[in-house]
């Protein structure tokens, strides 16, 4: 049975996506299991929407890429609020423009691992918890590159790729219990990506001109959307991008 304030754990919450679904979904009831690298983020993030909303909040530090953080952070966030119901698998990354047979290991590594091998760490931990509580919803946070490959992003997409067939998956292998999975594909949307992938903030801000794009708001209402729905409605795929882009390869820029 759905609880009237449902637990949501949220990797990469210290800012994007991850930040604006905590934000939403604290203004609706639900308590809070904030992860991110930078402690001191998350935790203020905690305080504000625990002041704001008067939910219950835990912040912890947390790089998915390493399976005793996640696991300490998990359990932790689960032992502090008494269990988990919803996991949003968010943190995520893309890491420079290069061809595939020009990408340094560094940014091959950085990708795969948060983008994959991070992903699943966090489910292995949270997904205990949720089966435990009979009712639960599960997010991946993939990317329209995971739908539609692109010149310079051969290690990123794959990546993406990756996130959605994970999605498809789990959605076959919890079939029957009631915990439901959903992959949310954003396309452009203005956050820290690319400053992140590109580290030049000119470089970053020229993605975005003439065009208006997802904010990171959007996407978490999208989140909002699913979570709110009745208990036998499955969004197993969402693929939502801005007006201007029709795809990855179509763009309207105003001038």
């Amino acid at each position: 049975m759905r609880p009237e304030h449902p637990i949501v754990l949220i990797t990469g919450a210290s800012s994007g996506f991850g930040a604006a679904m905590a934000r939403l979904l604290a203004a609706e009831g639900c308590h809070l299991a904030l992860g991110a690298r930078r402690l001191e983020r998350v935790q203020a993030l905690a305080d504000e929407l625990v002041k704001t909303h008067g939910i219950r909040a835990f912040a912890g530090t947390v790089d998915t890429r390493d399976t005793v953080s996640v696991n300490a952070f998990v359990e932790a966030a689960a032992t502090s609020l008494g269990g988990l119901h919803v996991l949003i698998a968010n943190a995520g990354l893309a890491s420079g423009t290069y061809k595939l047979w020009e990408t340094p290991d560094e940014d091959l590594e950085a990708m795969m691992r948060t983008n994959i091998e991070g992903v699943v760490k966090t489910l292995r931990a949270g997904l205990p918890h949720v089966r435990k509580a009979g009712w639960g919803h599960v997010f991946f946070i993939g990317s329209t590159a995971g739908h539609q490959p692109y010149e310079g992003g051969s290690v990123y997409c794959a990546s993406k790729f990756g996130v959605r067939a994970m999605a498809h998956s789990l959605r076959l292998e919890l079939n029957g219990e009631q915990v439901r999975v959903t992959c949310v594909d954003p396309g452009m949307a203005e956050t820290e990506f690319s400053d992140v992938r590109l580290k030049d903030g000119e470089k970053a801000k020229a993605v975005y001109q003439g065009v208006k794009p997802l904010t990171a708001h959007d996407v978490a209402e999208c989140v909002r959307w699913c979570l709110a729905l009745p208990d036998h409605v499955n969004i197993d795929e969402m693929l939502v991008k801005c007006l201007d882009q029709a795809s990855v390869h179509k763009l309207h820029r105003r001038s």
